[in-house]
């Protein structure tokens, strides 16, 4: 890749239209719309989109024990409203059968392998 090609792949990565990203990459959409159509710029896009959504899947998962631990303050608070302790514990319940749902479906898919 030469670096105006790397500068439109970071470009994509930051901005929330293509037409942002190539003003960004001092580029034509047309030629960004051209390196989009290179497979190997394809495939480097996808790796780093790939990395960049690992990366904020780690960021969420450190993120849920603090989160999960302050809302769980919230409910057992009595000084709190009870507005916001049922919001929280409306939270917990959401977010405790998701993350049931998914580990099912995590040791579901594992059994299948």
């Amino acid at each position: 890749m030469n670096p105006k090609q790397i500068k439109a792949l970071q470009a994509l990565l930051t901005q929330p239209t293509k037409a942002a990203a190539a003003k960004e990459a001092g580029i034509d959409e047309s030629t960004l719309r051209r390196y989009l159509s290179d497979p190997e710029f394809q495939k480097e896009y996808k790796a780093a989109f790939s990395q960049l959504v690992t990366d904020a899947t780690r960021q969420a998962q450190k993120s849920l024990s603090p989160a999960l631990s302050a809302l769980r303050e919230i409910v057992e608070d009595d000084e709190e409203s009870a507005g916001s302790r049922i919001a929280a514990a409306r939270s917990l319940l959401e977010y405790g059968l998701r993350l049931t749902e998914f580990n099912d479906i995590l040791r579901d898919l594992e059994g299948v392998e």
